[in-house]
């Protein structure tokens, strides 16, 4: 079975707090019977879910570093943001301490940012279109499932670590190393990125085997590394100061913008880069040529995998480009940018594959709409009323599921049971007055017997 997504639920931790439901930008998120579940075909993997979870009820499945002892040669692709988890370490040193801990080679997926720069700058010169970063993986699956209307836009080349990935794989392989014995493992600031290498986007195939969470190897990092000789680097004068910087939001279009004259945005976290894909899609936006979209606050330092904060991360990362502010000596040429496949939207659920029952289910979801509060208060399970409404329409939801609705209908059910309190039945009145007329008399009867014995 193919693994769709990195992100996954612990059923025992969920306390059906709905936290997780209202944060959802895909609304792919409902609460049944007290626990969570995750709709697979609206999630895109943004690990928005396991942020907000207080009781660590989401997680990500990721691979393990023990996994490189399956590979005769494995190697590591390091992000960019990975050095900005470190202080006191240069990235020399961390490239020293990958090999460590197994790796047989250590390569920089910035090195390969640095190359797509320069080919979107040629590719963004030819055109006076808008066009959206493809580099983060959750954008792109944001774009898929929400606005499919502006899959044109995103550049047509392969991330950094798709780039790097094929780069090294051809170049093992042309050494004389099989195939078997080679395993390419990317360390990873997110989810995103592990659901690429099982599920991948704009490639047939990834060419990346396994991705082993930034906080794994962190630790283990911790442990083989030494502080002595911090100013030997393994690779010194190799290490892709320029392309570091896609490691932070900003980062990408900082090297960009010169080329096209400033006229470039960046924007992380993702209910802020759905404010702006709402915005280009209504052409809202004007004299902008480039948008460089991140997922995770801040970049790629946001990534939920990450150890340090974000803001440390980001102040490593700047001050590591302010020291070393050239390109590295590399031929552009042997990275393969264009996309194997394209991008295709993601086919959801409709109301109903029939269109003549689909128009009469169209009508009852305006009818459910209106009959609903319209509070979006998500006590029902579901993120907002609209959503709640549809989930009805489409047989998965009841209208008494609201609370609002459940109240209402139980103070009828009360004022119809008082009523009934005091209804008889046709059939006994006659007997009741009967009952009563008898009682009456033997009252007056007492009465008169009262009154003879005076």
């Amino acid at each position: 079975m193919i693994q769709q997504h990195s992100v996954l639920l612990k059923e025992e931790l969920c306390e059906g707090c709905t936290n997780c439901v209202k944060d959802c930008p895909t609304k792919a998120i409902r609460v049944h019977q007290g626990k969570a579940t995750i709709k697979e075909e609206l999630c895109i993997d943004c690990a928005e879910c396991i942020r907000t979870c207080a009781y660590h009820a989401k997680y990500t499945r990721t691979d393990s570093i023990e996994d490189i002892a399956d590979y005769d040669y494995p190697v590591a692709l390091v992000p960019p943001s990975f050095y900005g988890q470190f202080i006191d370490y240069s990235p020399g040193q961390v490239i020293k301490g990958l090999y460590k801990l197994g790796f047989k080679g250590v390569y920089d997926v910035a090195m390969a940012a640095e190359a797509l720069t320069y080919k979107t700058i040629d590719f963004l010169k030819n055109t006076k279109e808008l066009y959206i970063s493809s580099s983060c993986p959750v954008v792109v699956r944001l774009i898929k499932l929400l606005y499919p209307e502006l899959i044109d836009q995103l550049i047509p080349f392969k991330p950094p670590t798709e780039l790097m990935a094929q780069s090294v794989r051809k170049e093992l392989l042309d050494s004389g190393l099989s195939e078997q014995k080679l395993g390419i493992f990317l360390v990873t600031p997110c989810p995103g990125k592990t659901s690429t290498v099982h599920n991948p986007l704009g490639v047939d195939r990834s060419f990346i085997d396994k991705a082993i969470p930034v906080d794994k190897v962190y630790h283990s990092l911790l442990e083989v590394m030494d502080k002595k000789n911090s100013e030997s680097e393994g690779k010194k004068g190799l290490t892709p100061y320029l392309g570091i910087k896609w490691g932070q939001s900003g980062g990408e279009v900082d090297l960009i913008k010169p080329a096209i004259l400033n006229k470039t945005i960046a924007v992380s976290g993702i209910h802020n880069v759905k404010d702006i894909l709402e915005e280009i899609s209504r052409n809202n936006i004007t004299d902008i040529r480039y948008c460089e979209l991140s997922a995770c606050t801040g970049g790629c330092v946001g990534g939920v995998l990450n150890v340090i904060n974000p803001f440390q991360a980001k102040y490593n990362l700047k001050k590591l480009a302010e020291e070393h502010n050239k390109a590295v000596n590399q031929d552009y040429c042997l990275y393969s940018y264009q996309l194997s496949s394209e991008f295709k939207p993601v086919e959801v659920a409709r109301l109903d594959s029939d269109i003549e029952k689909a128009m009469e289910k169209l009508a009852q979801l305006e009818k459910e709409i209106d009959l609903l509060p319209g509070l979006d208060c998500a006590a029902c399970g579901a993120p907002d009323c609209q959503t709640l409404a549809e989930d009805i329409v489409t047989g998965k939801a009841k209208r008494s599921d609201c609370i609002f609705i459940l109240r209402e209908q139980v103070e009828d059910l009360a004022d119809q049971m008082s009523e009934l309190a005091h209804s008889i039945p046709p059939i006994m009145r006659k007997k009741r007055r009967e009952e009563k007329a008898g009682t009456q008399k033997e009252v007056l009867k007492g009465e008169n017997n009262k009154n003879e014995s005076k």
